[in-house]
């Protein structure tokens, strides 16, 4: 993993993951460029000696998460960019057993009845692209949308920042 991406998780207070085991997310301008391995490194749980880990201390030790334009859940170059290498990691061995939570989010602009839908389309968006592309089986991606209740970013409701799906290994 590039030093950018640690500073990056590092500095990043997202979602309230502090207490469910979770190590902050990358933001997809920093995760482009990951190699496949990349991913499948941060998102596989940890092994202890040759079989997966089970207990809830063996949570995944990142999140990911993909970007949007204002008002929109259509995937932007980067942002397939970086699906592209996210699917194919799902495609491999060390992945093909878990299933993966996408959580929709947006900004505080805009109403919340609105920013829910939008949230919501823009999980499906990630888990239709990575279906289409890589024919993920569909029930190993769960798509939800939490609107504008979890801001990445409270200080700034608008930032750019807020709008995002969240990428995170929830087991097999």
């Amino acid at each position: 993993m590039t030093g950018k991406m640690l500073l990056v998780c590092a500095t990043t207070l997202f979602l309230g993951v502090a207490g469910s085991g979770l190590s902050p997310v990358a933001h997809a301008d920093d995760i482009e460029g990951q190699t496949r391995q990349d991913f499948i490194d941060a998102l596989a749980p940890k092994t202890r000696g040759l079989t997966v880990a089970t207990e809830p201390t063996a949570a995944p030790q990142k999140d990911m998460r993909i970007q949007f334009e204002f008002g929109s859940a259509e995937l932007t170059p980067s942002a397939r960019q970086v699906l592209d290498e996210l699917g194919a990691a799902l495609q491999s061995d060390e992945l093909s057993a878990f299933q993966f939570s996408l959580v929709g989010h947006t900004d505080a602009v805009g109403s919340e009845s609105a920013n829910l839908s939008l949230s919501e389309q823009r999980a499906q968006s990630v888990k239709n692209y990575l279906i289409g592309q890589f024919q993920i089986d569909p029930a190993r991606l769960e798509a939800n949308g939490v609107g504008e209740a979890d801001l990445a970013d409270p200080n700034d409701p608008n930032s750019g920042i807020n709008r995002r799906v969240v990428i995170t290994n929830i087991g097999s």
